[in-house]
């Protein structure tokens, strides 16, 4: 739906900016641009219906009561003054942006589902079970120790699913045992690997990787990339996140890759049997956090399973 001129052109000039980068040190990506302006153009929209004539009349409480009665959640309130500051800063004097007049709500998360380290045992070994169950010198075969290579590597280091998806052979490095991640806003880590994933990205390399190149859908873009799709393309987020749902639910279990994801961290965080856990800051590197705060959200589940522990344990539980 169009707005009133002053809206229209203020939200392009929003655009505009983002799509030069202004002053950030990496360019928005496109749907990243995208979103912030939808995310003002919906408040815009409310604002105006309501009689304001110009982005420069917008108060602090005007923009409360729009994102209030938006509906958002508090996350995403958070997520929208994020793009509503970056709109709003140059029709502002210094320091009088309504946007930055207002305090953020805190975001409620939602616990996340835990995945014990028996659990994880029994993931991967169910993964591995599957590989002699088929033909030798199968697609099927190809396709089962690619699968358990997957659940390998989104367990033994944490990765994103679109991390392991966009995961190059030359990043793998089998004698020092790690691998080069290119993660969120293009930042690149290295992160160890367990011996089970080597084992397991070896097997996948030599043996089922070869196969799956040989399918009509290889292609150059094929040739990089550590994990293919049954045609023999680069595997897709979608993809691993039906690998491990099936994987998951044949153990009577919901989620997909990043309940794995959750489950390294917190593993590293208690240790082996729930002793020599690792320190937060480490954690947080092998994730790839930018800021601890999200890794501690980690932490809190954690605690919380150990609370569940002493009461149901302890004598005076």
């Amino acid at each position: 739906m169009a707005l009133p001129a002053p809206w229209e052109d203020s939200l392009r000039d929003l655009d505009d900016r983002l799509s030069r980068q202004g002053p950030r040190t990496k360019a928005l990506a496109p749907a990243s641009r995208a979103g912030y302006v939808r995310d003002c153009r919906r408040v815009a929209a409310w604002l105006s219906q309501r009689g304001v004539a110009d982005p420069r009349d917008i108060t602090p409480s005007m923009l409360e009561a729009a994102l209030h009665d938006i509906g958002w959640a508090p996350a995403t309130q958070r997520r929208a003054l994020t793009s509503l500051r970056e709109w709003l800063v140059p029709w502002f004097e210094r320091g009088r942006c309504p946007a930055s007049l207002i305090d953020a709500p805190r975001a409620k998360h939602a616990p996340v589902p835990r995945l014990s380290q028996d659990d994880a045992a029994a993931l991967a070994d169910h993964a591995a079970s599957l590989i002699p169950a088929a033909p030798p010198r199968s697609t099927a075969r190809a396709l089962a120790i690619r699968d358990r290579a997957l659940i390998e590597v989104l367990y033994g280091s944490g990765l994103r699913r679109q991390e392991a998806c966009d995961l190059v052979l030359s990043s793998l490095d089998f004698e020092h045992e790690t691998l080069s991640v290119v993660g969120k806003g293009g930042y690149s880590r290295t992160v160890p690997v367990t011996e089970p994933c080597v084992d397991a990205l070896r097997e996948w390399i030599n043996e089922g990787r070869s196969r799956l190149a040989t399918m009509q859908g290889f292609t150059a873009a094929s040739r990089a990339r550590v994990f293919l799709s049954r045609s023999g393309a680069p595997m897709d987020g979608a993809s691993v996140y039906r690998v491990v749902r099936r994987m998951l639910a044949a153990l009577g279990r919901s989620g997909g890759p990043h309940l794995l994801r959750h489950a390294a961290a917190t593993h590293l965080l208690e240790g082996p049997g729930g002793t020599g856990g690792a320190h937060l800051r480490v954690v947080q590197e092998f994730l790839g956090h930018a800021s601890l705060a999200t890794t501690e959200r980690y932490t809190a589940v954690t605690t919380r399973a150990l609370q569940k522990t002493l009461r149901e344990a302890h004598p005076r539980g």
